[in-house]
């Protein structure tokens, strides 16, 4: 039974499409379906909620953008919805909820949940019933906190509307010259011409003031090659009153004589995957006219100095030539620098896993020593293959093997995912290199833990990106300062040497550690 309320938790913490009439309410045996809605984790609590039979559409643990414990859920034709909660058996007293509607009308304050029968759902957890709220072409917030820590609040927004088109209010052009800076404001809205000159700065969209501005993400398009030049829905409220979101796109983007198309289009994401709603796109063309030169003006004399500097064109392409060769001697000498660390961790890798197989003999744990050495012996053949560049699968083989390894030791838990959406097989990344942060989640992050212990490791994409995440926790630690760990730092400096190597695809990793854990991320950019 456990299993089986597990495995619908799963199920229903991902994107329902409805494409023909299914009940979304209850299961073939008629029980309802319990729909995870937010995880809760900074008030340890879960919600959840089901809905009726009209419903045709759910959406769940959708992102709310730079609201870490905020997350949305979007239905379709709901009526109404029973809200539920699964917290700690011996904490149900502790709890408070609020539930708004639509931004501007609270219908419960500071309500004490109900409590239902203790549910097998989670082990020790126990449920609680928040109500049944009507929906139909509503938007509800509710916010849910423990008494004993008031500051955290978990928020989740069910939207059960329908999500209109962006309207752009106003098209402003931020213009610097002499010291001094001014606003062009360009009022008609359809397709127009003007001309970005050496003094526009940047690009602002202001847009209408809608109940659910997070979902736009705003796409500036080279008409010409269709290719996306700039996206973003980090939209900002500071100065437009009353609080319109805009947002800026700097004018290296579109300087360059041509036509050009800005799309608006609502946007659901949940972290693993993307649900763009194409028919509500808003567009907004605009051609860029190639500046007229005064030959008279100093710019036009510029144009002469500049014709000028051609006829000594033959200097400069012999300049280029020695400037090309440097670079190719530097690049040569990078890749040697980057054998040379690969080198190095080889040995650091083997040594530990030795250590480990040391231990496990020491603790009389023969067979788990035999089971530890099997596996060493597969993943070494792989380490010392010296391979720069190998497919996802394989790392993920190689990640599950060392995992596997160490969780004879520590006896931690793990999970391994790589998106449905990457072709594991054809895709390849540079070898090893997620192995010395899985390596340090395992031995300063949850070796201490035991079963307690928990490391997540996913590969996701997002537009031609690769994300490459490594998440623990345990007890964390200042990652603005250097350790003395070998692996880490011989990573951090193999990943600086790669984006010498690949310019155009440069790697970033980003680092966050707390007291509940630590979040390792890797974005391989532009990389597919």
């Amino acid at each position: 039974m456990k299993k089986l309320l597990a495995l619908l938790f799963l199920v229903t913490s991902f994107p329902v499409f409805a494409q023909k009439p299914v009940n979304l309410s209850t299961s073939k045996n008629g029980t309802p379906i319990y729909h995870s809605a937010g995880s809760g984790a900074n008030v340890g609590l879960g919600l959840s909620f089901t809905v009726d039979s009209a419903t045709t559409r759910i959406d769940t643990h959708n992102s709310v953008p730079n609201q870490p414990f905020n997350t949305m859920v979007y239905l379709e034709g709901s009526k109404k919805i029973s809200l539920f909660g699964w917290v700690n058996k011996d904490s149900v007293d502790f709890y408070r909820y609020n539930v708004t509607e639509n931004d501007n009308h609270q219908i419960v304050e500071d309500a004490k949940p109900l409590s239902t029968n203790v549910h097998t759902y989670i082990n020790n957890k126990a449920q609680i019933a928040l109500g049944t709220c009507l929906v139909a072409n509503k938007k509800l917030t509710i916010n849910l906190y423990k008494i004993t820590a008031r500051s955290k609040i978990s928020t989740t927004i069910i939207y059960n509307k329908d999500i209109a088109p962006a309207k752009i209010f106003i098209i402003a052009l931020n213009k610097q010259q002499k010291g001094r800076s001014y606003v062009e404001m360009i009022t008609k809205l359809d397709s127009t011409k003007f001309r970005a000159d050496k003094i526009t700065k940047s690009m602002a969209i202001v847009l209408n003031r809608t109940d659910l501005d997070f979902v736009y993400t705003a796409y500036l398009k080279n008409k010409e090659t269709g290719k996306v030049l700039y996206r973003s829905n980090n939209w900002l409220y500071e100065y437009f009153n009353p609080g319109f979101p805009y947002l800026f796109i700097d004018a290296a983007y579109f300087k360059k004589p041509g036509d050009y198309e800005i799309e608006i289009i609502p946007t659901l994401s949940n972290g693993f995957r993307s649900k763009t709603f194409p028919d509500k796109t808003t567009r907004y063309s605009f051609t860029i006219e190639e500046e007229k030169v005064d030959f008279f003006s100093l710019e036009g004399l510029s144009i002469y100095m500049v014709l000028f500097g051609v006829l000594s064109g033959a200097l400069s392409v012999y300049l280029l030539r020695v400037y090309k060769k440097k670079t190719a001697e530097k690049l040569a000498i990078q890749k040697i620098k980057l054998d040379s660390i690969r080198s190095q961790l080889n040995p650091h890798f083997l040594f530990n896993a030795l250590a480990g197989i040391q231990n496990l003999m020491n603790k009389q744990e023969v067979e788990n020593a035999n089971r530890y050495l099997t596996k060493f012996a597969r993943l070494t053949r792989n380490v010392l293959e010296s391979k720069e560049l190998i497919s996802i699968a394989e790392e993920k083989m190689l990640l599950n093997d060392y995992l596997q390894m160490e969780q004879l030791r520590f006896h931690f838990n793990y999970q391994l995912e790589v998106s449905e959406a990457i072709d594991s097989d054809n895709i390849e990344i540079p070898s090893m290199l997620l192995q010395p942060f899985v390596e340090n989640a395992v031995k300063h992050g949850i070796a201490g833990k035991g079963n307690e212990g928990h490391i997540e490791v996913y590969i996701t994409l997002a537009e031609k990106d690769l994300i490459l995440k490594v998440k623990d926790n345990g007890m964390g630690y200042d990652s603005s300062r250097n350790y003395a760990g070998l692996g880490l730092q011989l990573s951090k400096n193999r990943i600086s040497l790669l984006n010498t190597i690949y310019k155009e695809n440069p790697f970033i990793l980003d680092v966050q550690s707390r007291d509940n854990g630590t979040e390792v991320t890797i974005t391989l950019t532009q990389w597919l």
